[in-house]
């Protein structure tokens, strides 16, 4: 049974944006009334300091009126809650003044009154955080009004105010990421999913969590709906093209039995080169398939074994090999799968360049081998091209050879699934290049 909370959040993502808009409103309008209210006390204070002028405007006047003998018992009668004044004849001495000066207040009073500039107005406060004042006006005979005024500043408003809208702030905005991150999380997995689907290399998908808005769980089903019908599409084309290849190898075996005991040599010899162009096509369209109907598992390897294998096996036909780099290199990845790769680079570098040159380095992190061979090399414009399935280059890359366009497809699929990369380019002086990194230590698939 949910809880309250949960039936009170919107189920709707336009209903959970509005939600949003309004928690935000609501803030703005709490904030704004705290402001209104630091707002009115400036504006008391004004007032105060406006009342402190005609007050003080009003004492000095009547003093300055009023005989000496009686201004002492005047400026007793003058105080009140507001003001407290008294008188002080000349021949007093004058006590030390507070330590802080009020300069800014001073002018402001006189320009209120410009006869508090005659009278040679000075304001002090005790503290620089008080808010009482302290004052002195003087008379023409020398005498002076002393006055002190409480609480008439308003320093801890001014303070309250910074400290409410630092609040403020800080609650909107822990609240909109708090919000934005709830409603940005489904979206977020979405678009990983829908990269993962993107990837041709990656097959291993994920169901999405149907969760958050409406209109999110409704695009998450239907992702999810989406993969399973890819998925199924996938395979069903990767089962009728392993049975075909498969179940064609049965009819070419028959066909090489027949063609043996054919009288003609010259017949014999053409349906047999036919058949081993067809062997080769069945045998490259399987080799293609295996890695995705039946994925090895990862192990440790000696890359360098493996390659001396590889070279050593066109060195016993006659084609010219070398090899340059450490004589062992451990890494983990899928023996067959990359031995495939490394197989089908060189035997295109003998086939087509006449001769496989291989050069490995191990740089820690990552280790680079790179087959380079001495033919015409590829074309810039092609060297994206030649990298996809049953594509194959005219003229330089003959039918004769039995080459079908999937030898640097497995290569770079491979790779991409032991998180490598495959480059290709034209070694000056020499022919095609191809440089293969892979990770020293490859994660476990």
């Amino acid at each position: 049974m949910p809880s309250r909370s949960i039936l009170l959040w919107p189920v709707g993502l336009v209903g959970r944006v509005s939600l949003v808009l309004l928690a935000a409103v609501v803030l703005v309008f709490l904030a704004s009334a705290i402001f209104y209210e630091e707002a009115e006390i400036y504006i008391d204070d004004d007032a105060r300091i406006t009342q402190l002028v005609e007050e003080l405007s009003t004492d000095l006047r009547v003093l300055r009126t009023t005989p000496p003998s009686q201004r002492a018992v005047l400026a007793v009668l003058l105080s009140d809650n507001g003001i407290n004044v008294t008188w002080r004849p000349p021949n007093q001495p004058e006590t030390d003044e507070p330590l802080y000066r009020l300069y800014h207040l001073e002018q402001t009073l006189i320009g209120l009154d410009p006869e508090f500039g005659k009278a040679r107005l000075r304001i002090y406060a005790e503290r620089a955080d008080s808010s009482s004042i302290h004052g002195t006006l003087y008379l023409s005979d020398g005498s002076r009004l002393a006055f002190i005024v409480p609480h008439v500043l308003a320093h801890r408003h001014m303070t309250r105010g910074l400290a409410s809208a630092a609040i403020t702030a800080g609650a909107v905005a822990i609240a909109a990421a708090m919000l934005v991150r709830a409603l940005s999380t489904p979206l977020r997995a979405l678009a990983q999913v829908a990269d993962s689907v993107a990837n041709s290399h990656e097959t291993n998908w994920v169901p999405l969590t149907e969760k958050g808005p409406r209109e999110v769980k409704g695009l998450a089903r239907a992702i999810n709906a989406m993969q399973v019908r890819i998925q199924r599409l996938i395979n069903d084309r990767t089962e009728v093209m392993a049975a075909v290849s498969h179940d064609l190898r049965t009819p070419l075996s028959r066909l090489r039995l027949r063609a043996g005991f054919l009288a003609d040599d010259e017949t014999q010899a053409a349906i047999e080169a036919d058949i081993d162009e067809m062997e080769a096509m069945v045998n490259g369209v399987l080799a293609y398939l295996a890695g995705d109907l039946n994925p090895e598992p990862q192990r440790v390897v000696d890359l360098v074994a493996m390659l001396m294998t590889l070279l050593d096996s066109q060195s016993d036909r006659g084609r010219d090999t070398s090899y340059v780099g450490p004589d062992r290199c451990l890494v983990s990845v899928r023996p067959l799968a990359i031995k495939r790769v490394f197989g089908n680079l060189i035997d295109n570098a003998c086939n087509y360049g006449g001769s496989a040159h291989v050069t490995l380095e191990n740089k820690g992190k990552e280790v680079i081998i790179t087959v380079v061979d001495d033919g015409p090399g590829i074309p810039e414009a092609e060297r994206e091209k030649v990298l996809n399935a049953f594509y194959r280059l005219e003229g330089s890359r003959s039918r004769s050879t039995g080459g079908i366009g999937l030898g640097l497809a497995i290569v770079k699929r491979e790779v991409e699934r032991a998180h490598g990369q495959v480059y290709l380019d034209n070694a000056p002086g020499r022919g095609l290049r191809v440089r293969v990194t892979l990770p020293s230590q490859t994660p476990n698939a």
